[in-house]
């Protein structure tokens, strides 16, 4: 197989109303897409095969994010790796220039900036203090053995085994995570069940979902994600 210079990865499965805009954020910094579908029962897999530069390819789910997404990103022919999730898009100032930072000599990762999303009086704001902002996530990496994720430590929220090389966080573009915008709080409590039981040491990040509870601060969204929203 030839090689390629940077590649996206998607860990997909039954997410038929989102997977398009997902890749359409992520496919024009990419020269291909994977797009590994862990078992969909909708239309998941043929919305994301009819889009340019996408490849999918299936792979059963038994219940471990780190095992999943080590597997897509093992199946990446590019030297660099772009990964977003299902529930979060690509965008904002000077998301053009990702594809040139990977040239940048010497450099080996960047981390991306997050905003969580919420709907407050009709209007996108993003929670605008922390643990919330900014929740820089290493998104762009080499692709290399050390970036893979522990698989039996952290199988929700992944860590990577090693950070090696030189990198630097980023202040622009975004990442827009809107899973508070399209789950409801019966949802989110029970998808925080579910992590607590896979992940018990990382039981603050998994009330994370639960933002009520916080009495976080929030801002107007500068400028609404592209090809959203999805509700």
């Amino acid at each position: 197989m030839s090689k390629v210079h940077l590649s996206g990865a998607v860990v997909a499965q039954n997410n038929e109303t989102t997977i398009g805009p997902v890749l359409d954020s992520l496919s024009p910094h990419c020269y291909e897409v994977l797009v590994i579908d862990g078992g969909s029962t909708d239309r998941t897999p043929e919305i994301a095969a009819a889009r340019p530069k996408v490849r999918v390819i299936r792979n059963e789910f038994e219940g471990n994010l780190s095992v999943q997404k080590n597997f897509a990103f093992d199946q990446c022919r590019g030297d660099w790796i772009l990964m977003i999730d299902t529930d979060e898009l690509l965008g904002g100032r000077r998301v053009g220039w990702l594809r040139g930072l990977t040239r940048i000599p010497g450099m080996s990762w960047y981390s991306i900036p997050r905003y969580w999303l919420v709907e407050k009086d009709g209007e996108l704001h993003y929670l605008s203090e922390r643990p919330y902002y900014r929740d820089r996530q290493l998104r762009l990496f080499r692709n290399l053995p050390e970036f893979r994720y522990h698989e039996k430590e952290w199988p929700i929220h992944h860590r990577f085994r090693k950070k090696t090389g030189a990198g630097r966080p980023l202040r622009n573009p975004h990442i827009y995570h809107f899973a508070l915008l399209l789950q409801d709080r019966a949802t989110r409590e029970g998808k925080q069940d579910w992590y607590l039981k896979a992940e018990p040491d990382s039981a603050n990040l998994h009330r994370m979902y639960l933002w009520e509870d916080r009495n976080v601060r929030s801002k107007p969204l500068p400028a609404a994600p592209p090809g959203m929203l999805m509700r």
